[in-house]
């Protein structure tokens, strides 16, 4: 089992810092989305520079183009880089077909995907390395929700109707569709109140964002998460 921190939200001039006080703590470093759109793949290549021998996950979240975007996330430092799940076949195959190049390895984002056990197989089918059960933003303000306190079942019926899921239900049905040649990943709100929850699934990749990048002492949030791994 593996602890990625994502970053999405710090400035980039504050980012290597970041991961200075954290990379003993941590197995991947996530350069997300957002920090992708604002400032292209720099972050990823500088950080490549400064931490040679650390996984790094460009969050591309790849919908098409499959094999030119991820062949350009691999050779700016990437080792690992990400696809949406509902993306077309042909474009994951692509963005597979440039990990085998590269030495690196595929993550799909399960955001969005209907039917997440049928998926997770094709996915594995196809070279996928890592399955992500993912709780994306607009769920969290669901969940966040005035209405998930006072009416928790009815808040639960709501997000089920409008197509948001348990992560955690999510990876159950991700390892009971596949064989084991992809492997699971989970994201979404991780902290020190869930992980002993998240740890008991078995994941092999726990994805964590603001319970460490936006701690007062990332370092320590860290290894406080860490501890709650398997030794």
């Amino acid at each position: 089992m593996q602890l990625q921190v994502t970053l999405d939200t710090p400035r980039l001039n504050e980012c290597a810092d970041l991961v200075e006080q954290i990379h003993e703590y941590v197995d991947v470093v996530e350069v997300g989305n957002p920090l992708i759109i604002e400032e292209g793949l720099k972050l990823v290549r500088e950080l490549r520079a400064e931490f040679p021998q650390m996984s790094i996950c460009a969050d591309a979240k790849i919908v098409n183009s499959g094999h030119y975007i991820a062949s350009r996330c691999f050779a700016s430092g990437a080792t690992i880089v990400t696809v949406m799940g509902l993306a077309a076949d042909q474009t994951i195959e692509g963005a597979v077909a440039a990990a085998d190049l590269a030495g690196g390895v595929i993550m799909a984002d399960l955001t969005g995907v209907a039917d997440i056990g049928s998926r997770a197989w094709e996915l594995e089918e196809l070279g996928v390395r890592y399955l992500c059960a993912h709780t994306g933003f607009e769920d969290r303000q669901l969940a966040s929700n005035p209405l998930s306190d006072a009416r928790p079942g009815l808040a639960r019926a709501l997000a089920s109707v409008l197509g948001y899921d348990d992560p955690l239900r999510e990876l159950d049905l991700i390892r009971s569709n596949t064989t084991g040649k992809a492997l699971p990943a989970i994201v979404g709100r991780i902290n020190e109140d869930n992980i002993d929850e998240v740890v008991a699934r078995e994941p092999e990749l726990v994805l964590v964002g603001r319970a460490i990048v936006g701690a007062v002492a990332p370092a320590q949030a860290a290894a406080d998460l860490r501890e709650h791994f398997p030794r």
